[in-house]
């Protein structure tokens, strides 16, 4: 696997430098959906700082994730005699009727 990091980690490193240095040009990066000439609250920044940014947050949010998912694996894997979900909330049956 760390063979693998190796061959594939430095041509993507490679690729958003080259995004980055290709994408230096400023854009509006708007919040105002109605009018996107002038827009009430915007930011002016290069481009490449705005991919790069939504790049750093998805890697952000997919570590989180799989960081959660691991530990309630190792959770059901200390205690094999819970249930399905639980410790979460989620315990796979149906919510009582009243």
């Amino acid at each position: 696997m760390k063979l693998l990091r190796w061959f594939i980690l430095p041509p993507v490193a490679l690729l958003v430098m080259a995004l980055a240095v290709a994408n230096r040009q400023e854009v509006t990066f708007s919040f105002d959906p109605f009018n996107p000439a002038e827009p009430a609250l915007g930011l002016t920044m290069p481009l490449a700082l705005i991919v790069l940014g939504a790049l750093g947050i998805g890697i952000v949010i997919g570590g989180v994730a799989t960081w959660r998912q691991a530990r309630l694996k190792a959770s059901r894997r200390a205690d094999p005699l819970l249930p399905p979900g639980a410790g979460t909330g989620l315990t796979g049956l149906p919510a009582p009727r009243d």
